[in-house]
């Protein structure tokens, strides 16, 4: 079993699964000036949008574990695909702030449970394998994400919007059927019952600690694929159809460094990446907050991509490696812990794109990520050295 399980149809399955993920995101995140526009969303209530999507988004994968323990990773993950792929169109389409809002919340609440049980299902191939392979996996997101971002303001502006929609529908649906015939040839061993009582989850205060880090790792990178639109719409608005660019370079840029992750985790501590990629990422929003022009706010975004890169693979490695009920309960309890940051991020960032700037919030992740470099190299350096990415 652990042969054919880490072999090549179901790896590559849930690997187009992370391609799908990321297209349907792109999609909306490259479309999304467009679409905010049309529907008459400002950045206030756009900010409150994205707060209560991501508290749904957060809800779902923190109850992923129980999901994938009660039903299986399998079915949850193949379920939850097509119908993330069908909300996204419903968004795709919106004509109005409450349509975007609604459509949006449930788009949240299902990516959420894809999230967690296809990094749940890399995690568990990944240890089978013996090897890293999450963070290639979420460069085949990243790569997703770039291809749709770009692909999404381009139709925005034509004469078929719609087709965004279809498009997204169809990738996720086309992924989820892939996966679920992968999945029924090749099931795994039952997963390993959790702790009475959690029901899915685990306060272990190293999932509490992963989770506010990959939550500001998130936050940002929602900031990036989704207020980026936007701000390259104001700062260039003849150049709106290629607006999608910023979060294009910041996805590219991201799937680049994820394909080259796991060979740098073999030789340096997730941790210690963890450190140097926060850094990164900081350096990146300050350039776009420095209001420097179309193309220099284009290589901030860029240069976020290339430090969030490693951040989300990492911490989900560590996480799913922290819970002795397995990978599910080690993601959905970080998940959980993530909220701390990640919930607040958008609307603090809608709230000072209001009243003073976009670029002026988008330097404030700037600050907000410096200083989380400089916590998360404390950890590290009371930390013992790691030999392997297996290490934390």
């Amino acid at each position: 079993m652990r042969g054919s399980r880490a072999g090549t149809p179901l790896h590559a399955a849930v690997a187009a699964m992370f391609f799908a993920f990321g297209v349907g995101v792109g999609l909306w995140g490259g479309a999304s000036g467009a679409i905010l526009t049309r529907a008459g969303v400002d950045a206030a209530t756009f900010g409150i949008i994205l707060t209560v999507y991501t508290g749904a988004y957060l809800i779902a994968m923190s109850a992923g574990g129980a999901l994938g323990h009660r039903f299986g990773v399998e079915r949850a993950l193949a379920v939850s695909a097509i119908l993330f792929g069908a909300a996204l169109c419903a968004v795709l389409n919106a004509a109005s702030a409450a349509w975007v809002a609604s459509a949006l919340i449930a788009a949240g609440f299902l990516g959420g449970v894809v999230d967690v049980t296809m990094n749940a299902e890399g995690a568990r191939i990944e240890r089978r394998l013996g090897r890293p392979i999450l963070a290639r996996l979420h460069a085949a997101a990243s790569s997703g994400m770039a291809l749709g971002a770009i692909l999404g303001s381009l139709i925005a502006a034509s004469a078929t919007p719609w087709a965004a929609g279809v498009l997204a529908a169809l990738a996720l649906a086309g992924a989820g059927v892939a996966y679920d015939r992968a999945a029924r040839g090749d099931r795994p061993p039952p997963s390993p019952v959790g702790v009475p009582g959690r029901k899915g989850l685990s306060l272990a205060p190293a999932l509490i600690g992963l989770g506010v880090v990959i939550g500001v790792s998130i936050a940002a990178e929602l900031a990036a694929s989704l207020w980026s639109t936007l701000l390259l719409r104001e700062e260039a608005p003849k150049l709106a159809a290629i607006s999608g660019l910023g979060a294009g370079f910041f996805s590219t840029c991201q799937a680049a460094l994820r394909f080259n992750a796991d060979a740098i985790r073999v030789r340096v501590s997730d941790l210690r990446i963890i450190v140097a990629s926060f850094a990164i990422a900081a350096a990146g929003f300050a350039l776009v907050g420095a209001q420097a022009g179309f193309a220099a706010s284009v290589a901030g975004f860029a240069l976020i991509g290339v430090g969030t890169g490693p951040i989300v693979p990492c911490g989900f490695a560590l996480a799913a490696r922290q819970s002795e009920a397995g990978p599910a309960v080690g993601l959905a309890s970080a998940s959980l812990f993530s909220t701390l940051t990640r919930l607040p991020a958008p609307l603090a960032t809608g709230a000072i794109a209001q009243m003073l700037s976009l670029p002026i919030a988008f330097a404030a992740f700037a600050v907000a990520l410096a200083a989380t470099a400089a916590a998360a190299a404390a950890v590290a350096s009371a930390s013992r050295p790691a030999r392997s990415p297996r290490n934390v």
